[in-house]
């Protein structure tokens, strides 16, 4: 989501000693152990995770805090189909060391589809606690994902994922992004009160500072929970790198005072694959910076997780209108070309390989006969847009964020006119990225009455469902009032007939529940993110009829 420079946390236990580690030890070798590294403890402290599950494969991660200046550590890990670990399947060895900074993963193999099992791994004479995972069916009737972005540490705690981990019948949890953020204390959120100051307190723009970011959120008790308890899918946004970024750069980005672009990507995008349980095929993928990637929930759906972020997006165009008092931010005499630069069909979003990729996928979905396609990716993909006042033409808009779709419409474009060439009957897009919960039916012009019709859905090719932030506000200023927040949710509903919900104030997450009649999206508010002890509300549900592209709003229970 687009911001000004802003902020993040802290959760190292204060009054702890450090042990004696002479540096001279890491003399020669490229990593060097950070303060966390030092102290004494646990060795698992950052837990357990799962992730990129396959029909009989899936990744299975922890990080291993060394000890006695030791370049390697050997690796144990148990799996078995029981959590009390007597079932065994099979163990196996691995080692890590400093070049991984320590993390560890395993591609778990010849599991059998659609099955949970549970693993541990051990390490220096001690024992990590024990996970959960599981495969994905060759046959099922039934999907349910929990589905998150946004989690900002010192904005506030992570009850949320504490939620998603208590949820027994999930999947999986597809996580779309903005799984830490980069920012410095009281950039973009306050941690000093809740003792989540952001570590190392600073922008973060090396490889140890990336490290160490992701190492301090992986300590937080709820998201360990989360991964912990089920298996994850994971793409990454813009604030795992940094605020705004696109293929060549970013907002917050630098040169001049932070060094190249290309390598503070590569950096960043090394860290994400060392500690994130994302498979990576022997480097591969991250050589060539590549995310994108298919999972097949039998002939039910086919979920693509896309790239919207770093693989092929061209640089955004500047912000337009303001929102609240619709005033121009550029000049009038402007608002043409910048439209047109917007739709440009050489404008890139996705990037044409992963676009190719893309549209071969939907393909073979079809061609195996696969009920849902679904499509995880970051930024919004409805049309959240404002009509021009006079002397503008008639039906002249512009959109509030050209960081989303919006500011790359023929991707848009290009991708909805495949779909309806191929009659791909049931669509759903899962969102994150904006910090709060919307449900969108999406067409190439949802504002042409004879185009789109919001009460039938004729006209709409996909639906999409917007989770909201784990933390992140949607409002940054500090009590907003109500007032402003629900005049501005009406001002969308007013002007964007294609959407049917919208919620600005709740931070929270989706669970998206699919079998053969619909798809049902469901949205959980959490009451606060000031405590840990936050409890749960489910907000509202649509419910997307198959074959119809087309969601309705119904009563929550």
């Amino acid at each position: 989501m687009s911001f000004s420079r802003r902020s993040f946390m802290e959760t190292m236990a204060a009054g702890t000693c450090l042990t004696t580690l002479s540096m001279k030890a890491y003399a020669h070798q490229s990593w060097v152990p950070r303060q966390e590294d030092l102290m004494p403890g646990p060795a698992f402290r950052h837990g357990v995770a799962s992730g990129d599950p396959l029909h009989t494969r899936v990744i299975l991660w922890t990080r291993i805090t060394p000890i006695h200046g030791r370049p390697t550590v050997r690796v144990k890990v148990t799996i078995a189909l029981d959590p009390q670990l007597k079932k065994v399947v099979y163990n196996d060895w691995g080692y890590t060391g400093s070049a991984h900074d320590f993390t560890y993963k395993f591609d778990a193999y010849h599991l059998k589809p659609g099955t949970t099992y549970y693993y541990q791994f051990s390490a220096l004479g001690q024992k990590s606690p024990v996970g959960r995972t599981k495969t994905l069916p060759t046959q099922t009737d039934r999907v349910r994902l929990a589905v998150a972005s946004c989690s900002n540490l010192p904005v506030g705690f992570f009850g949320a994922y504490a939620q998603i981990a208590k949820k027994e019948n999930l999947d999986a949890v597809v996580h779309l992004g903005d799984y830490i953020y980069e920012y410095a204390n009281a950039e973009y959120g306050d941690g000093t009160k809740l003792g989540r100051i952001p570590y190392p307190n600073k922008e973060i723009t090396t490889l140890s500072d990336y490290r160490s970011r992701h190492a301090q959120y992986k300590i937080d008790p709820q998201l360990q929970a989360a991964h912990q308890a089920h298996p994850w899918i994971v793409v990454w946004d813009d604030h795992e790198i940094a605020n705004d970024a696109y293929k060549d750069g970013a907002q917050n980005h630098q040169e001049k005072d932070e060094g190249s672009w290309k390598r503070r990507k590569k950096m960043a995008t090394k860290a994400y694959f060392e500690w994130m349980p994302i498979r990576d095929n022997f480097g591969r993928f991250q050589h060539k910076g590549q995310i994108f990637r298919r999972f097949q929930f039998g002939r039910l759906l086919q979920l693509d997780m896309l790239d919207t972020r770093l693989m092929g997006r061209d640089k955004p165009l500047p912000a337009m209108i303001d929102p609240f008092t619709r005033k121009l931010l550029v000049d009038p005499a402007k608002v043409p070309e910048l439209l047109e630069r917007m739709n440009h069909p050489q404008r890139q979003l996705l990037g044409k390989r992963q676009e190719d990729w893309l549209y071969r996928q939907i393909e073979k979905s079809t061609e195996r006969g696969t009920l849902w396609q679904v499509l995880g990716q970051q930024v919004m993909m409805g049309q959240l847009q404002l009509p021009l006042p006079k002397p503008f033409p008639d039906g002249m808009r512009v959109p509030l964020n050209t960081d989303q779709w919006d500011g790359y419409g023929a991707t848009r474009k290009n991708l909805l006119q495949y779909l309806a060439n191929q009659q791909i009957k049931n669509t759903v897009i899962l969102t994150g990225d904006i910090h709060s919960s919307w449900f969108n039916d999406i067409a190439i012009n949802p504002y042409e009455a004879g185009a789109y019709d919001p009460v039938s859905g004729k006209g709409s090719q996909a639906v999409e469902f917007v989770t909201p932030a784990i933390t992140s506000a949607f409002f940054t200023a500090p009590n907003t009032p109500i007032e402003q927040i629900r005049g501005f949710e009406q001002q969308v509903l007013q002007n964007n007939p294609h959407t049917q919900y919208v919620d600005f104030e709740k931070r929270g997450y989706m669970v998206v529940d699919i079998d053969t009649q619909r798809a049902q999206g469901e949205w959980y508010h959490i009451s606060t993110v000031e405590s840990p002890k936050a409890t749960e509300i489910l907000a509202a549900k649509v419910k997307v009829k198959a074959g119809t592209n087309h969601g309705v709003l119904v009563p929550p229970s």
